[in-house]
């Protein structure tokens, strides 16, 4: 499985044309025959084999990146996370443990622009689907939870060429996110400060 993030609402999004833009490894799987791709308008995923269908289905009404979404369903399933010559500020599994975290920032919108709903292809079909605060935040912040997955044994460093690769089991990210956030509310939330998301949350919690 592979994100396929396009990560704005287009005029229609079809999972058959619609480009994901999260690079050429997760295109060139979502363009085989034997993918699936799930049908949320900003954050679709693409899986192969026997599991594809269940994993991706009804992404569009669980929330990018929220429980019952596909990537909880991997972790659930003893699924594994790679980040291949990336670090954790490209780790979306990190937005599904904010999710069962639940700090008071979750389901804020990422821009003042956020559309509230999409038009998505659905086998022929076109409907509409409600996307209000179902969005991921910001990830600037994200790589705080590179030294406790270290800590506690989680990571397993490879290479692929020369890009730096991490191998980490998906649990492990949300236990750990869980566990940050317990003890620190905000340490997720970036200090650039042109970054709506995260000034507008500390806004609205003072």
């Amino acid at each position: 499985m592979v994100p396929t993030f396009n990560y704005w609402v287009s005029e229609l999004f079809d999972p058959d044309s619609t480009p994901g833009l999260t690079g050429l490894i997760s295109e060139t799987l979502r363009r085989r025959k034997t993918a699936v791709r799930s049908l949320h308008p900003t954050h679709s995923v693409a899986a192969i084999g026997d599991s594809a269908l269940e994993f991706t289905k009804e992404h569009e009404e669980t929330g990018a990146l929220r429980l019952g979404s596909p990537v909880d369903k991997l972790a659930k399933l003893g699924g594994y996370v790679v980040l291949l010559g990336v670090r954790h500020e490209s780790n979306s599994t990190i937005h599904l443990g904010e999710a069962y975290a639940r700090p008071w920032y979750l389901g804020f919108p990422f821009s003042p622009t956020d559309p509230t709903e999409a038009r998505i292809l659905d086998r022929g079909t076109i409907r509409t689907v409600r996307i209000a605060g179902s969005q991921s935040g910001c990830s600037l912040a994200f790589n705080v939870l590179e030294l406790p997955l270290r800590r506690h044994g989680q990571i397993v460093d490879f290479k692929v060429g020369e890009a730096l690769c991490q191998l980490i089991p998906a649990k492990a990210i949300i236990e750990c996110t869980f566990s940050l956030l317990r003890e620190q509310e905000d340490i997720l939330l970036c200090r650039y400060f042109g970054c709506f998301f995260c000034n507008n949350a500390r806004r609205y919690r003072t």
